[in-house]
């Protein structure tokens, strides 16, 4: 029976992802910066839950941007993501719309080229989403920046206190 209820879970949570920002969401903090865009890769499901990797919705395409400056940053509380600094990442999910994430923003984002500098703003929220109390993380401004492409497109550090981007083998 609970196989069935993940089931249905697995099924509705794209169409509650796909909606505006519900009325309870905190603002954990905001960040404005002007980066640099990477390029976008796949990231993969990592097995982690029953329902992975088919039914899951773990993996995403993510927009990849490093950080040039901050231009502003607020955090009202005590709780929410940290100050982006220059030649930090920020991951941006580029497959569905996030709540409070305006309307065209995925097709921004699927515009956009290697190397191109863009001021960007993204939210962190605390959200009440009906069921599911979770994160969100909208990208509320993306601006592509006149004349502010840069022709040496800087590698994506490996953080060596993550072992997310290994592949851990089956044991035998």
């Amino acid at each position: 029976m609970k196989s069935k209820l993940y089931l249905v879970l697995a099924a509705l949570l794209p169409s509650v992802i796909a909606s505006p920002l519900p009325e309870k969401a905190d603002l954990l903090a905001s960040n404005t910066v002007v980066a640099q865009y990477v390029g976008t890769v796949e990231r993969p499901c990592y097995f982690r839950t029953a329902l992975c990797p088919d039914r899951c919705d773990h993996g995403m395409k993510a927009a990849q941007f490093r950080v040039l400056s901050n231009e502003s940053y607020e955090k009202p509380g005590k709780y929410g993501d940290d100050k982006a600094a220059a030649g930090n990442m920020i991951m941006v999910d580029a497959r569905k719309d996030v709540p409070g994430q305006p309307e065209g923003m995925l097709q921004k984002l699927a515009e956009l080229k290697p190397g191109q500098v863009v001021r960007l703003t993204q939210k962190h929220y605390y959200a009440d989403l009906g069921d599911v109390v979770m994160p969100i993380r909208p990208v509320t401004e993306l601006e592509v920046l006149k004349g502010g492409a840069c022709e040496e497109i800087p590698s994506v550090p490996k953080d060596p206190a993550n072992h997310d981007d290994e592949v851990m083998p089956l044991p035998l």
